[in-house]
């Protein structure tokens, strides 16, 4: 399974940066769930606080104990 994560930052500096994901929102593939984190940065970009975006996808394994 994979979740999207966007990077977003309001500034040039890291300290303005944060990571936002949804731990309930799960793709079966890397394409689809690129394909949201690209479209859900592409609203975020539209705001003229937003300096950057950086749509991401990780992977995460829920059928493997730990």
């Amino acid at each position: 399974m994979w979740m999207p994560i966007l990077l977003v930052c309001s500034s040039v500096y890291a300290e303005s940066c944060m990571v936002v994901s949804r731990n309930w929102e799960f793709f079966k593939t890397s394409e689809a769930c690129l394909e949201i984190s690209v479209r859900k940065a592409n609203i975020l970009f539209r705001n003229p606080a937003v300096y950057h975006v950086k749509p991401l996808c990780q992977e995460i394994i829920l059928d493997k104990d730990t």
